[in-house]
């Protein structure tokens, strides 16, 4: 079939088509190459370079899986830690956006047979806390960054002392205030007893006194 001429209605359609994701079961992970139907799969699957990449596979079929588990999981890490940090993330959302990207590394090319298989592992190697829930699984990202983990604790230490002062300066404001409506109360009830006294020596004639410029009559 010739090729569509650059520019046309259908050349712009076909590098659309390709920008995107397309189904998994026509790609070939060992040579990189995704198949736009079942008919281009198949011709792949019958072409030379795809059959030295197959025996190239069968001769290290155990190294091979391993490189591309150890690639899954880092890109899977590195997308929960970068976008999510410590958030506790739906697994199955994370990993809608791990294979967004056209070039990731397919899962049915790792040692691990399913979503939920991976994400116990996580939990087993201890770079996740994972829960399962009604609503599936969910991981949480283990920060193991020294210079992270190390303003963190430092951060931590801070907001500490600075709620222990201020508990502090809370506390002497209280004692100030007590201290000081004691000494009004003392204050108040000498001068009532001055002016009672005064009043008595002059024939109860009424007197008003001052302190500290608040008035008691």
């Amino acid at each position: 079939m010739p090729k569509a001429e650059k520019g046309t209605p259908k050349d712009i359609a076909n590098r659309m088509k390709a920008k995107g994701l397309q189904k998994l079961k026509f790609y070939c992970q060992m040579c990189s190459k995704q198949c736009r139907d079942e008919n281009g799969f198949k011709c792949h699957m019958t072409s030379d370079s795809h059959l030295r990449q197959m025996k190239i596979f069968r001769d290290n079929a155990g190294g091979i899986m391993d490189s591309f588990s150890g690639e899954f999981e880092v890109a899977y890490m590195e997308t929960l830690r970068r976008r999510h940090g410590t958030q506790r993330m739906n697994a199955n959302n994370v990993y809608q956006e791990v294979i967004a990207d056209k070039h990731h590394i397919h899962m049915n090319s790792t040692k691990w047979a399913s979503l939920t298989d991976f994400v116990q592992y996580l939990g087993k190697k201890g770079l996740c806390v994972v829960e399962e829930t009604e609503r599936g699984w969910y991981v949480t990202y283990i920060e193991r960054d020294p210079a992270l983990l190390a303003r963190q604790e430092a951060l931590k230490k801070k907001t500490e002392a600075d709620q222990k002062e201020e508990k502090h300066a809370a506390e002497r404001r209280e004692m100030l205030r007590m201290e000081a409506a004691k000494a009004l109360d003392r204050a108040g009830g000498v001068v009532e007893r001055v002016a009672s006294e005064i009043g008595n020596r002059e024939g109860g004639a009424q007197i008003e006194m001052k302190l500290g410029g608040l008035g008691s009559g």
